[in-house]
């Protein structure tokens, strides 16, 4: 017993769509839509009536053509049309993954002198790092050094103007004078 092919009115029928609206779906998302013939006998088979249900969901959900299309893509096998193989359409076919092949080539040749590059920009970096590193110990070193004798220096000034200060006292009274 074969399944029965439906048009397109009578899946917007079941859907409670517009046909316009049904019609737009089956437009957009076509590589997704099973369908029998060409044109106007053209017909759909049942489980497009599923598809065209979770495509008015997913817009209903304001979801993007793109994450329906995802969704379908997981969900239906997708429509392909193959064409009568001819000479021109073998060679082009053989040729294709050549040129495929040439342009990843290129590609990941071009990938890898970027890494290159960045990698040496990092040892570059790593190496000026240790340099900072041994200047910043450096100055710590001399200023823990310095700091003691700083404080030496200050301790030899002080004294000698405590010594002047204590012979030149004046009495309060003798300031104006």
């Amino acid at each position: 017993m074969e399944k029965q092919l439906l048009t397109m009115a009578q899946i917007a029928k079941q859907l409670n769509l517009a046909e316009s609206t049904a019609r737009f779906y089956r437009d957009r998302f076509e590589d997704y839509i099973p369908s029998v013939g060409e044109g106007r006998k053209k017909r759909y088979k049942s489980e497009t009536v599923e598809v065209l249900r979770f495509i008015a969901e997913g817009f209903k959900r304001n979801l993007t053509a793109t994450d329906i299309e995802d969704g379908l893509s997981s969900m239906v096998a997708r429509n392909i049309e193959v064409e009568k193989e001819t000479a021109i359409t073998t060679a082009a076919t053989q040729q294709q993954p050549e040129n495929e092949l040439k342009q990843y080539t290129l590609q990941l040749q071009i990938a890898l002198e970027q890494i290159s590059a960045t990698m040496q920009i990092v040892a570059d970096q790593k190496e000026e790092i240790a340099e900072l590193r041994k200047h910043i110990a450096d100055v710590e070193s001399k200023l823990e050094e310095r700091d003691p004798k700083l404080i030496e220096s200050i301790r030899e000034l002080q004294e000698p103007k405590k010594e002047i200060a204590a012979t030149h006292q004046k009495k309060w009274w003798r300031f104006w004078k």
